[in-house]
């Protein structure tokens, strides 16, 4: 006898497209650019194993936590909550926090990446939007920096003015002709903007005139307040 089945149709709570594609971007801007830095580290210690034993087991211990904060990150992901590297610590120094997991681990052509976190002005309270998106945004440039600029030095500005929060995150790469730059063209940038144009920002992409990209965004400081 053949059996027929029939399948209802599903009925998705209001919102659901949303809280989806914040999920995936937090997936993407949060787990990327983790695993990313861990990969570019276990690079890093098979090169080093050979010459220094003790370098390399402190660089593994240092992976090693880095991974169970990944798994921390994706719990608090699924629960909808703010990124644990952002507690107790505030935005400047999480971001610092990341760019020494960067430094040293991506080998350019005339020498490692080196990356710097400059702070103009005096930033004021950050709502937990907004420090978010700047976290998220921010992490993400890095990570193409590191995987595809070929960069040397990478220097991460912030700053306030006129009610916005600046971020703009400079490297002396192999720079980009606008938008055309395949490393941040796909799901990287249309995060980027997607987090700033939430929050009524915005982020773009421009070429350097020295040489190297900016990767720029302003977000609203009154956002989320």
């Amino acid at each position: 006898m053949r059996r027929t089945f029939v399948v209802a149709d599903v009925v998705r709570p209001a919102g659901y497209e949303d809280r989806l594609r914040r999920v995936l971007n937090d997936l993407h801007d949060s787990l990327g650019p983790t695993l990313t830095a861990a990969v570019l580290g276990l690079r890093a210690a098979r090169d080093l194993v050979a010459r220094d034993r003790a370098g390399t087991e402190h660089l593994l211990a240092r992976l090693e936590d880095e991974l169970y904060g990944a798994i921390t990150d994706l719990r608090r992901i699924v629960a909808d909550a703010r990124p644990p590297a952002l507690d107790g610590a505030g935005l400047v120094l999480a971001v610092r926090r990341y760019a020494e997991t960067l430094t040293d681990r991506v080998p350019a052509e005339h020498g490692p990446l080196r990356v710097e976190v400059v702070v103009r002005g005096e930033l004021p309270p950050l709502s937990a939007d907004v420090e978010v998106a700047a976290y998220r945004i921010i992490r993400e440039a890095l990570v193409n920096v590191a995987r595809h600029s070929g960069a040397r030095q990478c220097t991460v500005h912030l700053w306030p003015l006129d009610g916005d929060l600046h971020v703009d995150v400079v490297d002396d790469g192999v720079g980009t002709d606008g938008e055309a730059l395949p490393a941040v063209g796909g799901t990287g940038l249309r995060s980027m903007r997607e987090r700033a144009g939430d929050l009524g920002g915005g982020c773009r992409i421009e070429p350097v005139a020295s040489g190297g990209t900016r990767i720029a965004a302003w977000l609203p400081l009154a956002a989320g307040k």
